[in-house]
Parts: C-alpha cells; sequence; structure tokens
C-alpha cells in the first residue's frame, strides 16, 4: 500500500514537472517575442533618427549656401559651406546605412551587434571631426562677413554664435540620444543571447 501511494506521488511530480516545463518553454518563447520586438523597435528608432538626419542635413545643404550668397559672402565660401553641409550629411547615411536590416533574430544578432557597437563608435567619435571643421568655418564666416558688413559685423558673428551654440547643443542631445539608443540595443542583444 505504501509503495502504491510512493508511485502516485512520483507519477503525480512527474505531471507536475512536465506541465512546469512547457510553461516555462512558453514564457520563454514568449519572453523572445516581447524581446525581438523591443530590438526591432529599437532598431527602427535608430534608422529613423539617420533618416530624418540625412534629410534635413540635405535641405539645410542646399539652402544655407544661397542665404549667404545672397548676403554677399564670396562663391568659395558658398561652395565651402554646401560641401560641407552635404559631407555631413552623406557620413550620417553611411553610419547608419549598415542598420537597414529587417530581421534582427538568430543568426543576424551577431552582425546587428557588431553594427550597433560601430554606430556607437562613430558618433561618439563624431566630435573630434564636427568641432574643428565647424570653427575653421565659423572663422570664414566672421571674415566673410567683415568684408560685406564692416563694422555691423559683431552683431551678425554673435548672433551667428548663438545659433552655433544653439546648434550645437542640439546636435550633442541628438548625438546622445543615438548613443543611449545603441546603448539600449545592445544591452538587449545581449540579454537575447542569454535566453538562446
Amino acid at each position: 500500500m505504501i509503495q502504491e501511494n510512493d508511485m502516485y506521488e512520483i507519477a503525480q511530480m512527474k505531471e507536475q514537472l512536465g506541465l512546469l516545463k512547457k510553461k516555462l518553454a512558453t514564457q520563454r518563447i514568449v519572453n523572445e517575442k516581447i524581446l525581438q520586438q523591443a530590438m526591432k523597435t529599437k532598431l527602427f528608432k535608430l534608422n529613423k533618427m539617420g533618416k530624418a538626419l540625412f534629410v534635413s542635413g540635405m535641405l539645410v545643404a542646399l539652402s544655407m549656401p544661397n542665404y549667404f550668397y545672397f548676403l554677399g559672402c564670396s562663391v568659395w565660401f558658398c561652395a565651402a559651406t554646401f560641401a560641407m553641409l552635404v559631407f555631413c550629411a552623406i557620413k550620417t547615411r553611411q553610419y547608419h546605412k549598415g542598420l537597414w536590416i529587417t530581421d534582427i533574430t538568430g543568426s543576424n544578432l551577431i552582425k546587428v551587434g557588431n553594427k550597433v557597437s560601430t554606430l556607437k563608435q562613430q558618433y561618439k567619435d563624431w566630435q573630434k571631426i564636427a568641432i574643428p571643421m565647424v570653427s575653421v568655418w565659423f572663422i570664414w564666416l566672421c571674415i566673410e562677413a567683415y568684408q560685406v558688413l564692416g563694422e555691423e559685423v559683431l552683431w551678425f558673428c554673435g548672433s551667428c554664435a548663438i545659433g552655433g551654440i544653439i546648434g550645437g547643443l542640439i546636435g550633442t542631445r541628438i548625438n546622445k540620444k543615438v548613443i543611449r539608443t545603441a546603448d539600449s540595443l545592445l544591452e538587449q542583444i545581449k540579454d537575447y543571447k542569454e535566453i538562446q
């Protein structure tokens, strides 16, 4: 009688263990799907930011040199302004181009992680390029403005400096946002790998 009771309890425990395994497997699948969706959302956000920055950069590149030309600045300065802005827009597009991936699962995950890490590093390094480039451009702008405006150049350059500071703060904020999003995506990729 004791053996039958023990056998019955063992059978019940096996049944409960089987149910628990099924529940854990279902939970794991749900967690994987939630994590995949979160990663796709972050990747979409990075791609959206990259495309928006490229389009806005190209629009500014097409309009700003015309403004300086009508102000009376030299053709060389206007051409350099156009080239600088197009360069910035194209670099942004190049940084994000590797992330135009729709499948973020399985074997693609390592590739996506590497590309996101590269994007993050490129955004961190961008200021090493941007600050000297904008500094040289701003000095040239002040020289051009002095030739056109004479003594009133201080007001113009002061206004441009304020605009540049505001633009720099916005750019730094966007830069940090991209880096934060990339960090978050890399963390989710790490979590997803651990689930596998």
